[in-house]
């Protein structure tokens, strides 16, 4: 009968908990990190005149199926990447890192693109130019292990203002 009582405590107590996948759900990425990245990637993208900050948000802080974006003054020469917190990525655990230090680098690629004329028409163009270039240094960076980002999430472009870029997953 003990062994009844117990048994039956301790299934209440098990259920009780919050479910695994909440509590397998952890940050994975720091703001240090991210910053070591950003700093990294501005210095190989020789965008070392600009004042680039980064912010690790949630995903009510971006535009629907987001992943990160980048907002610049280039007049100012200052700019934000913000990526989306690892709590509300999709992605297995250990696929999260890669893909937002991936997003980083996409929104400096967009950030060197700023010098050019924008042109509405052009939108789609412009973003497979950047996913391009950066699934080549990504490659280059990471070697013959690196999955491209295009087989872990596809990407599409979304309506972006002349200072504003986003990557996106569809």
């Amino acid at each position: 009968m003990k062994w009844v009582i117990l048994l039956s405590l301790g299934m209440g107590v098990s259920l009780g908990g919050p479910p695994a996948k909440a509590r397998a759900k952890v940050p994975t990425v720091s703001q240090a990190q991210l910053e070591v990245w950003l700093k990294s990637w501005q210095k190989r993208l020789a965008l070392d005149d600009w004042e680039i900050g980064a912010q690790i948000v949630r995903s009510s802080d971006l535009r629907p199926d987001t992943l990160g974006n980048l907002k610049w003054n280039s007049a100012t020469k200052k700019a934000t990447v913000r990526v989306l917190n690892p709590l509300d990525y999709d992605l297995p655990a250990k696929e999260i890192p890669i893909d937002i230090e991936y997003t980083v680098v996409h929104e400096l690629i967009h950030l060197q693109l700023a010098a050019l004329p924008r042109d509405p028409a052009n939108k789609n163009i412009e973003e497979k130019v950047v996913n391009r270039i950066s699934e080549a240094l990504f490659a280059l960076d990471k070697g013959a292990s690196y999955r491209p980002r295009t087989e872990v999430i596809r990407m599409a472009i979304k309506e972006k203002t002349s200072s504003e870029a986003s990557r996106v997953k569809q």
